[in-house]
């Protein structure tokens, strides 16, 4: 084969060239972001009754045809927008400041004060478990949250507590501990002195295990 034939087939070296996204499909990827985008200020501004398909597409600058392009229906569109918080949350406290502090302390304090934010509250220990239900959030929650639990777990606790525990089953609790959390930060009407009092007794209690 000719070094013409190669380039003409593939790379310089022969191998094949990958396909270039098709436009179709970068806008599709555009639209439903900026659907995601405008579901989650409707949901956290309006609430889930009064949040409609309708206004979504309006504040995305699309058509109601196009959010029935990407989903199902607006349960399926709210539980895209529960999955795309999540996500956001966990990175949020992967990245957090220095200043909160190493390890399971600091991940527990970064996860207090994003959870007390308006679109976190609202979606995720709000609206979530009557929209979705308990047991679709848990999966979400264990699907996204539970590797960083899980490191932290095997970089902070002692090796004769994650050998007496489980890693596994620890990350678990630890989890459940914080979802709780982030359900009394959404009904409290003190979010301030309620978080200094979940940030001490959380504290109390994984200091315990070393």
């Amino acid at each position: 084969m000719s070094d013409t034939d190669s380039i003409r087939n593939g790379a310089p070296d022969g191998s094949p060239q990958p396909r270039p996204r098709r436009l179709r499909d970068v806008h599709a990827q555009a639209t439903r972001a900026a659907l995601v985008a405008a579901a989650r200020a409707c949901f956290v501004r309006d609430g889930w009754n009064a949040t409609t398909l309708d206004g979504v597409a309006l504040a995305a600058g699309t058509t109601k045809g196009a959010v029935y392009h990407h989903f199902k229906d607006k349960k399926a569109l709210f539980h895209a927008v529960y999955e795309s918080l999540s996500q956001e949350l966990v990175q949020a406290i992967v990245d957090r400041d220095a200043a909160l502090g190493p390890g399971i302390q600091g991940a527990l304090r970064a996860f207090l004060m994003h959870a007390a934010n308006e679109s976190y509250r609202t979606v995720l220990f709000t609206e979530g478990p009557g929209v979705l239900g308990s047991a679709t959030c848990r999966e979400i929650d264990l699907r996204y949250s539970l590797g960083l639990l899980h490191q932290l777990v095997e970089d902070n606790l002692p090796p004769q507590v994650r050998e007496a525990g489980g890693t596994g089953l620890i990350a678990t609790l630890m989890l459940a501990l914080v979802i709780e959390a982030g359900h009394i930060l959404a009904e409290t009407s003190e979010p301030a002195q309620t978080t200094k009092r979940l940030e001490f007794l959380l504290a109390r209690m994984l200091s315990a295990l070393g």
